[in-house]
């Protein structure tokens, strides 16, 4: 059985703790998950890092950028916190970033005084008590992939919604992606936790879940009796279907997503029809070479479909340009499958090589410049193509999910 959640914020003289989270969603849960074991530990959480004994940074390393960035606002932080308070605080580095550069990392962050990568974290309370009384650094990268994935236990801050992990770690291997080499294999969390958690979600207070995966859709594939992700939202509408909740699920990879997942959305009265469903690339020549696994055809006929069955329906996507080798042609097929879709969020970047990626070998790489042009084309046609689905919305009356009241 999970265990408990413990959802207050603790405040004591006790040693005190912040995390920083950097990157994505999964990360930010993982963070309330680090919380939660380092206040189980007896370390109390401090409202800001400027307060913390304790500086705890979770980090991504999904583009170069977001580590160049990192680093820096890592190392300009612990500069601040030394400045005005005199002392320096211990410093702990976790995540993709960790798993990534391992003992390299220290070069980056000087003052790091524990290093851990995507695994092990229910060490790091021990691990911090032992560099106390230490003078060197620590590192751990446990290597044990078929670990089953049992996070449970978030100490949460916000009150509007809940992070729900089903899923961790990638068996895609898309070309230009590093996720799966710094998280380790898919492993879904059982339905009983799953269930549990979701419990204690709405007894504290909470009216929106949101199930987190790298691929939600994969759900169960590396579970006894291989139950599908489409059982899971089934099982979960007939627990809490009566309630007056918003259930939401990312991320959705498009070789997976299955037409009965979206009849399951449709048939609910708890899943809100948004589906986060990156396209990456518009071209079926840049597709096979992202290893993606679907065509441009593939692609739009499950949006059609999805279109279709929700008239009001949200798509969210990603889109990545300058893909080594990626021609004037082949954007054009991007921005065709964009004007076509009519994506209502979408987040874009300019491609940059990974370490381990097969994509990183390819030597056709396209100019900065160009990236940055055809990212700003991109950005500009999808601005002018949410504006006019916003004006189609105007004077329509739309259901509100009620968060907190204020005033008599």
């Amino acid at each position: 059985m999970a265990r408990k959640y413990r959802f207050e914020r603790k405040m004591s003289k006790r040693t005190s703790f912040r995390v920083i989270t950097f990157g994505c969603q999964m990360n930010k849960s993982r963070s309330e998950h680090l919380s939660y074991l380092l206040s189980q530990s007896g370390f109390a959480c401090a409202s800001c890092p400027e307060e913390a004994d304790i500086l705890v940074f979770n980090t991504c390393a999904v583009r170069e950028h977001a580590v160049e960035r990192a680093t820096n606002a890592m190392n300009q932080m612990i500069r601040d916190i030394i400045s005005r308070r005199g002392n320096t605080p211990i410093v702990v580095v976790c995540g993709c970033m960790s798993e990534l550069l391992q003992e390299k990392l220290a070069q980056k962050i000087p003052l790091a005084k524990i290093v851990v990568g995507t695994r092990g974290w229910e060490f790091i309370p021990a691990l911090l008590q032992e560099v106390s009384t230490r003078e060197e650094k620590a590192f751990l990268f446990p290597k044990e992939e078929n670990t089953p994935f049992l996070e449970t236990g978030y100490l949460r801050e916000q009150r509007t919604f809940a992070y729900l992990p089903i899923t961790y770690g990638c068996d895609n291997f898309c070309s230009y992606c590093v996720v799966p080499y710094v998280t380790g294999k898919q492993r879904s969390k059982p339905e009983t936790l799953i269930i549990q958690e979701f419990q204690d979600i709405l007894e504290n207070g909470f009216r929106e879940v949101i199930l987190l995966g790298q691929n939600v859709n994969s759900y169960g594939k590396d579970l006894e009796g291989r139950p599908t992700f489409e059982q899971l939202l089934e099982r979960i509408e007939r627990l809490f279907g009566k309630e007056k909740i918003w259930v939401r699920f990312i991320t959705s990879h498009p070789r997976d997503m299955r037409k009965s997942i979206v009849e399951r959305v449709k048939e609910s009265n708890i899943l809100c029809p948004y589906f986060h469903f990156p396209l990456q690339a518009g071209s079926d020549r840049i597709l096979t070479l992202m290893n993606r696994g679907y065509t441009q055809r593939d692609y739009l006929e499950m949006a059609d479909f999805i279109r279709n069955t929700f008239p009001d329906v949200g798509i969210g996507t990603d889109i990545i340009v300058g893909f080594p080798g990626e021609t004037e042609e082949d954007f054009r097929e991007t921005l065709k499958v964009v004007e076509r879709v009519q994506f209502d969020i979408a987040y874009t970047y300019v491609y940059s090589p990974r370490p381990f990626t097969a994509a990183s070998s390819l030597r056709d790489e396209v100019p900065r410049k160009v990236k940055e042009e055809r990212l700003q084309i991109l950005n500009s046609v999808l601005s002018d193509l949410h504006a006019q689905r916003m004006l189609k919305r105007l004077g329509t009356t739309v259901e509100a999910l009620l968060e907190e009241e204020e005033g008599p």
